[in-house]
């Protein structure tokens, strides 16, 4: 006899579950149970996995979901959605879920409630029509159940009499038997009290598990979570009390079930009636996944909730066309024709499917972030849709590049289209709660995938589970294991990070556990083990914002499963979504231009279409063929260009040497490891530059392989070749290519009958001989495992484009724009050497000019008209930056400037002393302390005797008083500061701002080692190119490292900055195992050129080591040298580059 589990909760249970869905279903699989239930806590988060996996394994799925109960009695009970009601089980239980989350204003729900429901409510959606749609299960946890562990007999009579009197026919009595300690919640007694007492209410009683892990060791796991789910640590509350609760075997079940019939008072044949009752509820449970899910079914708004009352169909086609007049209203009439015969080829395929809908309701999502001022621009294969571009859902024009619609969404295609939008990380938050309210005031929740968790912080949550005692040895000893053995991240983790970057595998917390490493370390503690044994899926709602989840019918009935954590508005939380928002850099910065003089300043047309007539630049309208932004592309100096500022593309760029639109998309197309994998970057690049003639498989394809010089890259380009050799729609090209890389052989096979079937009509011969067809299935073979999408790499080239010609028009106004809201995966000190690279000034500090954003601001003195020169516009740092200062003290300054004195700023602004010292050391109050006439008489104050100063300000026992609404009658202070006071040097000023800035602004860290390189004849780096032909050199550099994920930040240095340049050597793999290098390294290694770049790969690195002087590393190193005379390591003939 099989058994089903009925109440099972799964690693998507924060803080409660340990397994993963689907390890569950395939336990329950291989037992012969007929279904798998899943009870997750409330809400339905690991139900799509469960269900994908159960009908995988064919087994009927059965969901649910364990929710809390408010009120004078609380506790937590069970809810099971029937099948065979055509989907209204699974919308009452969604329904029911969306209630218990309903509850308390937007900052109380958001923060601290938790989910519960009244027990009076669950009627109103469990009780249909035609009868129950749902059944209740009330447990141990229940008000029944404490009231029977309690003793309270009569109490926990009225509460069933009550439920059963709520919900006739849809309350059962779930008996738990984990043999506890008698008296005890689930233990023997207390099982069989429960079923003694649904016996004498005639309420059927089931048996569960209450599952809620897979394996028995898996309960040490369980503590720990609840350990984090408290925020106390082990020891300092009550845990569970044994390890039962896993998932047994049928066999053992129907034992629990003979103990608990034989501990009560009633006949022993009740626990086969228990048995018997559990199978009936689980056959009353199962889904069926067409009639009651409409799974894998295309789920569509509903027009009322996005205010359409007619026909959608007919929405669409208006919005569309007014988009033609929008979009194409200055081409000939040819153009538009073409435009008008595409766009009815798309809408009668989307209102064919039935999508209007879909469209319209992504469509007034991209308005509404328009309305707020954030740019979006669609992405994937959604670029190629030209409904999307008249819709301004993207901004990619797809007959411009040759896109094709069937790739988005072809007539053979039943699934719902993927539309995923991207917008820039100012607006982000902004416009997800815009869109959050706007669908929350029509009853749909905003859906919000959830993040998983990494293997360390899973180990830290483990760590902090651990009691800590101020002279506990013993915990230290394991915080000193843990950090030198790491915990091990599981096959999988470990596979990641391995594939990621190979050559870190050979350090110690990437080294498979139970290897040694040199010297056998401590391993570490189990209870540090133990949450990394979990599934390390889904803990918390992940940080990217979400799109919108619009209402449907029953079967397709959204699920709120909280409310966001800063607006309140309900959401639903799922693993996965396919609508989900990605940063990406902000471009809104032109904006801050307008007028006539913003065409005048950039060099470009006053009457350029791009140009409004209130000066505002339309980013998404400007050419693609400006020669300049071309020319500073090619220069390789890409630094906060999107896409293609990475060490890798820059080398890419420099060898494809870009001259036209086409080639970006290419370039990023080649940029992915499919394409290098697959060693398609050399044939191209070969090609480009003539050195080979282009390959174009056969001559009908020359029209579509033209713009990759004959080698095929897109996908685009792969339907075509289908559909061209076996003359299928697009639509059915499509499909053939989807099914290439798991149908192989069967699309090959298909492939050569048809093709050789191809007869052209007018001349009666077959256009593709045998031996073309085994050259082009040759190419599409290889084709399958580094295909890329030219929709997608034309989205991407969009802003890579407008960043481009940002910076290269308005490079002032683009820096401050990134350094503001987002540096790329450099550090801003690296973006404020570009700037001095290209001549834009950097202005220092200033309490009364600085805000919280860097700002673009004339340097005084500096012409005013005309384009924009080198010199004339410079970007004010930002107080943001400052290390220490709060939002508080920034908005205190922001609203007290301007200030008249630095006793005003102490007394308006209040800062911290910290802070104020810190401002000082920087010379953000220099302006403060020196006027013009106070220069003439006694001479400027340095900055030394202002940090003289506000040291003696600060050592008061109390601010200067400034009562409200009272202006002092002296401010001026200028006389109390003192005179004479060392003045920190030029490395000490360094020094202070890259403590305290995390950057430098009075000069590059390496002038201050300028005569110990010159002493070693070392070059600039700007110069490597003239030097290309030595093979060997020295650079000289700060190191930096970039911005990457953490499972890939351990280089010992990834970017070297110079005074003129910036350079990437490639470390060797000792360098990156040795320590990091310090504010002046130098690295030897070999060289070879390219046509506007030099390529480099450093064989030796000798560390600064941050010490100052000839007594650090590389002084040291220049003392060796210069004793000798001779240049380092007898590179007598070597190019020696900074």
């Amino acid at each position: 006899m099989s058994f089903t589990h009925l109440h099972v909760a799964s690693a998507f249970s924060a803080h409660f579950g340990t397994s993963a869905p689907e390890a569950l279903v395939d336990r329950v699989a291989s037992e012969g149970a007929p279904a798998a239930a899943i009870t997750d806590r409330d809400g339905l988060y690991g139900a799509v996995r469960h269900i994908r996996r159960s009908l995988a394994a064919g087994v009927s799925p059965v969901v649910g979901a364990e929710l809390g109960l408010t009120g004078e009695h609380p506790g937590r009970i069970t809810v099971l959605a029937h099948g065979g009601t055509r989907g209204q089980g699974w919308a009452a239980l969604s329904r029911l879920i969306s209630a218990s989350h309903g509850r308390g204003t937007a900052r109380s729900t958001a923060r601290s409630a938790q989910a519960g429901i009244a027990r009076t409510r669950p009627p109103a959606f469990l009780l249909g029509e035609d009868g129950p749609v749902g059944t209740v299960m009330l447990g141990p946890d229940s008000d029944v159940g404490r009231a029977v562990a309690a003793g309270d007999h009569a109490l926990a009579s009225r509460h069933l009499a009550e439920w059963a009197r709520l919900l006739p026919g849809a309350v059962v009595v779930e008996v738990v038997c984990h043999f506890t300690e008698p008296g005890e919640s689930a233990s023997l007694r207390h099982a069989a009290r429960m079923l003694e007492l649904a016996d004498a209410h005639r309420v059927p009683a089931v048996l569960t598990n209450a599952v809620r892990y897979l394996e028995p060791d898996d309960a040490l796991t369980g503590d720990v979570l609840d350990a984090a789910g408290t925020l106390r640590p082990l020891g300092s509350f009550r845990p569970q009390p044994n390890g039962q609760a896993w998932l047994k075997t049928p066999t053992e079940m129907q034992g629990i079930a003979r103990e608990i019939a034989g501990a009560s008072s009633l006949d022993r044949r009740a626990g086969e009636a228990l048995l018997r009752a559990t199978e009936e509820l689980a056959d009353r449970c199962r889904l069926d996944p067409d009639a009651d899910l409409a799974w894998r079914k295309p789920k569509l708004p509903e027009k009322s909730v996005i205010g359409v009352t007619g026909d959608p169909d007919e929405a669409l086609w208006r919005k569309a066309e007014a988009g033609v007049t929008e979009r194409f209203g200055h081409v000939d009439e040819a153009m538009r024709q073409r435009v008008l015969a595409r766009m009815r080829t798309e809408l009668t395929t989307i209102t064919g499917f039935g999508f209007a809908t879909y469209f319209l309701t992504v469509a007034d999502v991209c308005a509404l972030m328009r309305d707020m001022g954030v740019r979006n621009q669609a992405r994937g294969s959604g670029a190629g849709s030209l409904v999307n571009y008249l819709l301004r859902i993207s901004n990619v024009d797809p007959l411009e590049h040759d896109l094709l619609f069937e790739r988005f969404l072809g007539k053979v295609r039943s699934t719902l289209p993927t539309s995923t939008s991207t917008w820039s990380r100012p607006g982000g938050t902004r416009s997800t709660t815009a869109c959050s309210r706007s669908t929350a005031a029509t009853g749909s929740p905003c859906c919000r995938c959830r993040t998983p968790t990494g293997p360390r912080r899973r180990a830290r949550r483990g760590a902090r589970a651990r009691p800590r005692r101020a002279a506990d040895r013993l915990h230290r000893q394991e915080h000193l294991a843990l950090q030198r053995a790491r915990v091990p991240g599981g096959a999988r983790d470990e596979a990641r990070a391995q594939a990621h970057r190979r050559p870190r595998a050979r350090r110690p917390e990437h080294r498979p556990a139970g290897r040694p490493h040199r010297a056998a370390r401590p391993a570490p503690p189990a209870h540090l083990h133990a949450p990394v044994r979990r599934d390390p899926r889904r803990l918390r709602p992940a940080q990217h914002e979400p799109c919108a989840t619009e209402r449907h019918g029953p079967a397709d009935e959204p699920v709120r499963q909280g409310r966001h954590r800063r607006h309140g508005a309900p959401e639903a939380r799922h693993p996965r979504v396919r609508m989900q928002s990605t940063m990406a850099y902000a471009l809104d910065e032109i904006h801050r231009i307008h007028g006539t003089r913003s065409a005048v300043a950039g060099g470009i047309p006053v009457d350029a279409r791009y140009v409004h007539r209130d000066g505002r630049i339309e980013l998404d309208e400007i050419p693609h063929d400006d020669e300049e932004t071309f020319a500073a592309i090619r220069t390789t100096h890409t630094l906060g260009m999107f896409q293609i500022e990475s060490p890798g593309q820059r080398e890419l760029i420099g060898k494809m040497q870009p001259d036209v639109y086409e080639d970006l998309i290419a370039d990023i197309s080649l940029f992915r490891p499919g394409p290098m994998k697959g060693n398609m970057v050399a044939p191209f690049l070969d090609t480009k530059h003539g050195i080979t003639l282009p390959d174009y498989l056969h001559p009908r394809f020359a029209p579509f392989l033209a713009p990759t010089f004959g080698v095929v890259i897109y996908h685009e380009q792969v339907i075509r070749i289908f559909a061209d050799c076996m003359q299928v729609s697009l639509a059915e090209a499509d499909e053939l290519r989807r099914n290439m890389e798991r149908m192989d052989t069967v699309v090959e096979q298909a492939f050569r009958e048809r093709t050789a079937m191809h007869v052209d009509g007018r001349t009666g011969r077959r256009p593709f001989s045998d031996a073309d067809v085994e050259r082009i299935w040759k190419a599409l073979k290889g084709f399958g495992s580094f295909g890329f999408c030219k929709a997608h790499g034309a989205a991407f080239a969009l802003p890579t484009w407008q960043s481009a010609w940002l910076k290269t028009h308005y490079p002032a106004e683009f820096l401050a724009g990134i350094l503001t809201h987002d540096p790329g995966m450099y550090p801003k000190r690296l973006l404020l050497t570009e700037a001095r690279r290209m001549g834009v000034p950097v202005l220092p500090l200033d309490v009364n000019r600085s805000r919280g954003v860097y700002r673009v601001e004339r340097v005084e003195g500096g012409e005013t008209t005309g384009r924009t020169r080198i010199g004339e516009l410079g970007i004010r740092l930002s107080l943001q930056d400052v290390h220490g200062m709060s939002e508080a003290e920034l908005e205190r300054i922001e609203r007290g400037q301007p200030y008249d004195s630095i006793s005003d700023f102490y007394a308006k602004a209040q800062p911290s002393r910290a802070l104020l010292e810190r401002l000082a050391a920087v010379g953000a109050l220099d302006p403060l302390a020196t006027n013009e006439d106070d220069r003439a008489a006694r001479g400027a104050a340095s900055r030394g005797d202002v940090m003289a100063y506000v040291r003696r300000l600060t050592a008061r026992a109390a601010r200067p008083a400034d009562p409200a609404g009272q202006l002092p009658l002296f401010v001026d202070d200028r006389d109390l500061i003192p005179r004479g006071s060392p003045d920190p040097d030029g490395r000490a000023r360094v020094a202070a701002e890259l403590d305290i800035l995390q950057m430098e602004v009075t000069e590059h860290v390496l002038e201050s080692y300028r005569p110990m390189l010159d002493e070693l004849g070392v070059i600039p780096a700007s110069q490597l190119l003239e030097c290309a032909a030595a093979p060997r050199w020295w650079s000289r550099g700060s190191a930096s490292p970039r911005r990457r994920r953490p499972c890939a930040a351990a280089s010992a240095w990834s970017s070297s900055a110079s005074t003129t340049a910036r350079a990437a050597p490639t470390p060797p793999s000792s360098t990156r195992r040795s320590r990091r290098p310090g504010p002046c390294s130098l690295a030897r290694g070999c060289s070879s050129s390219g046509a506007h770049q030099a390529h480099g790969r450093a064989g030796r690195l000798h560390p600064g080591g941050g010490r100052v002087g000839p007594q650090g590393d590389v002084g040291a190193l220049a003392g060796r040298q210069a004793a000798g005379r001779r240049r380092p390591d007898g590179l007598d003939d070597a190019a020696q580059v900074a």
